[in-house]
């Protein structure tokens, strides 16, 4: 195990209980806090608990990145997109059915049918290629 020296600050009280545990040193005396036998020479054990604790959390982590690459969590953006296009392409499925929609140069007037639905340009010429009935 290598040796490592850190600096915490660390409440008072907590000062004092690491100091109440049996040991030589602080180390020992919050190895002893955290359940290991103080003086304890072979880290070993503790090592081992350390690296099965890492794999846990990478696993852990893996999951949650596996799941975020997968899309499984859907994201409220992606919700009022839908919903935006489901309006868009219902006011147009209207238009259509009255024979209003309104034509410049032979395709669909993006500001005429803004003006109409009251839904924005952005989202109109977003969208307006996927609907099926152009």
């Amino acid at each position: 195990m290598k040796t490592v020296q850190c600096t915490f600050r660390l409440p008072e009280d907590v000062v004092d209980l690491i100091d109440k545990q049996v040991g030589k040193t602080r180390t020992d005396k919050l190895l002893s806090l955290l359940g290991f036998s103080c003086n304890q020479n072979d880290y070993t054990v503790i090592e081992k608990r350390l690296s099965d604790l890492e794999k846990r959390l990478s696993q852990i982590e893996s999951k949650d990145s596996d799941a975020a690459s997968q899309g499984k969590k859907v994201d409220a953006n992606e919700v009022r997109a839908k919903e935006a296009k489901a309006r868009l392409f219902k006011e147009l499925d209207a238009l259509k059915e009255k024979d209003e929609i309104p034509l410049y140069r032979g395709k669909p007037s993006i500001t005429k049918i803004s003006e109409i639905t009251g839904i924005d340009r952005g989202t109109i010429s977003k969208y307006i290629k996927d609907w099926g009935a152009l």
